[in-house]
C-alpha cells in the first residue's frame, strides 16, 4: 500500500512538472550563456536578458513592452516605456486580439503567473514573437532594476535613468 502511494505521488508530481515545463516552446540561445544574458528566440527572459532586449528594441516601431497588471499595480511601479492591458479586465482577450501579431512583445506582470497564461493565449491567437519576463516585476526589482512610479502616460520620471540596476 505504501509503495503504491509513493508511486502514485511520483506520477502526479511528474505530471505537474511536465505540464509546467511544456507550456513554452524551447528556446535557442543567441549569445554566451555564461554571461546570463543570452537572448532566446522567444519565451522566458531573465531580467538581464529583458534589459538587453529593451535597450535594443524599446524605441523600435516593431516592439511593445506590455504590462498586464491592474492600473493600481502599474501606478505603484512599472517599467519605462510600457503600455498596459489589464489581465483581469473582461475585455483582456478582445484587446489582445486587436494587437498586431507581427510585432515583438515583452510581457510582464507582478510575479509571472499571469504572463504564463497570457503567453499561451497569445500563442493561441497567432502571436509568434512574445517574451515573458521571468519572475515579473517582483524579480526585476529584487535584482535592482529601476521602475517608474505613477500612472502610464502621466508626467513622472523613472527612479534612475535607463535600465541599469541600482547600485
Amino acid at each position: 500500500m505504501r509503495r503504491a502511494l509513493v508511486v502514485g505521488l511520483a506520477v502526479v508530481v511528474s505530471a505537474v512538472v511536465l505540464s509546467g515545463c511544456v507550456n513554452m516552446e524551447p528556446m535557442a540561445d543567441t549569445s554566451d550563456p555564461a554571461e546570463g544574458s543570452a537572448l532566446p528566440a522567444f519565451g522566458l527572459l531573465s531580467p538581464q536578458q529583458a534589459v538587453n532586449l529593451l535597450e535594443s528594441k524599446l524605441d523600435q516601431p516593431d516592439f511593445v513592452l506590455l504590462d498586464i497588471r491592474t492600473p493600481a499595480e502599474v501606478e505603484a511601479g512599472h517599467l519605462g516605456g510600457a503600455v498596459m492591458i489589464d489581465y483581469y479586465s473582461e475585455s483582456f482577450r478582445d484587446q489582445l486580439e486587436q494587437l498586431d501579431r507581427a510585432l515583438t512583445y515583452l510581457i510582464y506582470c507582478r510575479t509571472g503567473n499571469r504572463t504564463g497564461s497570457a503567453y499561451r493565449l497569445m500563442q493561441e491567437l497567432g502571436f509568434t514573437s512574445v517574451y515573458d519576463l521571468d519572475g515579473g516585476i517582483t524579480e526585476w526589482i529584487a535584482q535592482g532594476y529601476p521602475v517608474c512610479i505613477g500612472a502610464l502616460g502621466s508626467d513622472h520620471a523613472c527612479e534612475t535613468g535607463g535600465y541599469a540596476p541600482d547600485s
